[in-house]
Parts: C-alpha cells; sequence; structure tokens
C-alpha cells in the first residue's frame, strides 16, 4: 500500500498587482523587483469579507471534485497556512464543515512555507499503515494581510493563493517514495511573524543563505533512499520564494533549468500554496505525467524543510 497524489485544486485570486502597481504603493521600482526576485506580479485579495478558509474551501472542492470522489470519503484533513483568520478552530476544521468531510479528522501544522513536505509525509504513513483511504492537504494564504506594506524588502515578495492535494491510496506502484524533514529552531528569529510584530519579519540574506544550502542537501538526500540520482529526476517543483534561490538550488543540485517548476513570476511567493499551485500549472502545461520521477521541495519559518520524492 502507498499514497499517491489524485488530485490538485487551487484558488487564485482575480485581482493582479503588478510591480508598477507596486511602485505607486512603496519605494521601489519594477526593475528593482524584478532583478532581484524574479516576481512581475502577484494576486491579491482586496475584500475584506473573504476568509483565509474561504479560499482553503474553494481549493479543496476542486482537489475532491478532480479526484471523482464524495467529500464524505475524505478520512482527513491537514492544513497549513501562516494567515490563519483564528487561532482555533484549526483551519482545516473550518474547511471540513464548508466543504462536508463529516467523517474526516481535521488538524493544521505549522511550518510555514514549508507545510507541504510536512504534510505530504503526515499523509503517507497515515495512508500506508491502513489508517485511511483519502486524506486532503490544504495550503491557504492571505499573505498581503500579515506583510508591512512600507517595507520593500518583504512587502514585494508575496501573494494569495490557496492550494489542495488530495492523497490516495494505491497498490500501483506509483506515489510518494521517500521523505525527509529537518528543522533548525536556532534560527527562528530569521522569519517570523508574531510576538513583537504583527506583520511578517524576515532577515533575507540569512534566509537566502541557509535555503539554498538546505534545499539541495535534502532533495539529494531523499533522492538517495531510494537510490536515484538528480540526474534521475523529471521534474523539480520547489517552493517558490524567488527566483535566485530556485535558480542556486537548481544550480547546486546541477538539474537541467527545463526540469525545473517555476511560476514565481506571476504569482509571488504563495507560502504553503506555492506547491500545489505550482503541480497544478505543470499538470495543465502538460509537464508532469504518469511514471515521472518528481521531487517537491520546500523551507519556510521555523525554519523548517524538506523533500518528497515521488512517482507520479
Amino acid at each position: 500500500m502507498n499514497a499517491f497524489i489524485k488530485s490538485v485544486g487551487v484558488y487564485v485570486p482575480k485581482n493582479i498587482l503588478t510591480n508598477v502597481d507596486l511602485e505607486k504603493r512603496v519605494d521601489t521600482t519594477d526593475a528593482w523587483i524584478s532583478s532581484r526576485t524574479g516576481i512581475r506580479e502577484r494576486q491579491i485579495i482586496e475584500d475584506a469579507s473573504i476568509k483565509t478558509s474561504d479560499i482553503a474551501t474553494a481549493a479543496a472542492r476542486e482537489a475532491i471534485e478532480r479526484a471523482g470522489i464524495d467529500a464524505s470519503e475524505v478520512d482527513g484533513i491537514i492544513a497549513g497556512s501562516m494567515s490563519y483568520e483564528r487561532a482555533f478552530p484549526a483551519l482545516a476544521c473550518l474547511v471540513a464543515k464548508e466543504v462536508g468531510c463529516t467523517n474526516a479528522f481535521a488538524v493544521d501544522i505549522t511550518a510555514a512555507c514549508a507545510a507541504m513536505p510536512y504534510a505530504i509525509n503526515i499523509a503517507t504513513l497515515m495512508i500506508r499503515s491502513g489508517q485511511a483511504k483519502n486524506i486532503l492537504i490544504v495550503g491557504a494564504e492571505i499573505c498581503s494581510r500579515i506583510v508591512d506594506w512600507s517595507d520593500r524588502a518583504t512587502c514585494v515578495l508575496f501573494g494569495d493563493a490557496a492550494g489542495a492535494l488530495l492523497l490516495s491510496a494505491t497498490e500501483e506502484n506509483r506515489g510518494v517514495l521517500a521523505s525527509t524533514l529537518k528543522a533548525d529552531g536556532r534560527q527562528g528569529d530569521i522569519l517570523y511573524l508574531g510576538g513583537d510584530s504583527k506583520f511578517l519579519k524576515m532577515d533575507g540574506a540569512a534566509v537566502f543563505k541557509l535555503a539554498v544550502t538546505e534545499l539541495a542537501a535534502v532533495t539529494k538526500q531523499t533522492l538517495e533512499k531510494v537510490d536515484y540520482k538528480v540526474s534521475d529526476l523529471d521534474l523539480f517543483v520547489p517552493h517558490q520564494a524567488n527566483i535566485r534561490i530556485i535558480e542556486s538550488v537548481g544550480a547546486r543540485l546541477g538539474i537541467a533549468p527545463e526540469k525545473v517548476m517555476i511560476n514565481v513570476d506571476r504569482y509571488g511567493n504563495t507560502s504553503s500554496a506555492s506547491i500545489p499551485l505550482a503541480l497544478y500549472e505543470a499538470l495543465e502545461e502538460g509537464r508532469l505525467k504518469p511514471g515521472m520521477l518528481v521531487a517537491l521541495s520546500a523551507f519556510g519559518g521555523g525554519i523548517t524543510w524538506g523533500c518528497n520524492v515521488i512517482r507520479w
């Protein structure tokens, strides 16, 4: 028994905020943002009545519909976010209520941008052990509400979106082959939200250095667990933080640029939603097909990071 990603769902706001638009809001330029981050635009939720659980629910519904199952067949929901509307109930509970997952356990994890590798590993182990057949994973972010719009070092980076993965049991030779999860609480102050600030705080240089080193290392380590090399990968799907991190990790790994999924230029950093959103687009573009060997790697506040190697 193994777990595979049966379907992907997303929610992307309609309102686009370009770099040129940002020039009117903060001391920056399109050229400055593009050259340092690779981001040209991001989607922003302007309607204050729309909540994180609303966009999480939209992505979850699409994933369930695409999987061709009923909401009652979902055995569990694991959600991740850094822009919760409430401390509790859990975002996963709110999604379960709205979607109608009446038979599902529901729990949140706090790993910020690294939520997906953690959630995928937890769901996979539960499915392999027979505790569940279908587990829904949701990452949803309204980052525009937790950044300081006067701080050009952070506000230009983030966008709003939600993504969902439906993991199901399979007897076929496919699915999640290996995972590696890492954390270093000693580095927690380089990227955090709360405490002395109501806005996200980040030491960009420190995050960049650690992310590049550790994402490359954890990807190699996870591949080695199942006797694969980087050259065996068909597609590398990293967390879409910024183009410099993605390209630097790719260079360290020695992976061909055409094997790296990139959409940060159009969405910015959508935190826990970025990997589902990248997978969704890879599927839509025909870049992700059955049988392909795929690595998903992410790095987030905590500091937390991890990788899943998957036979699609």
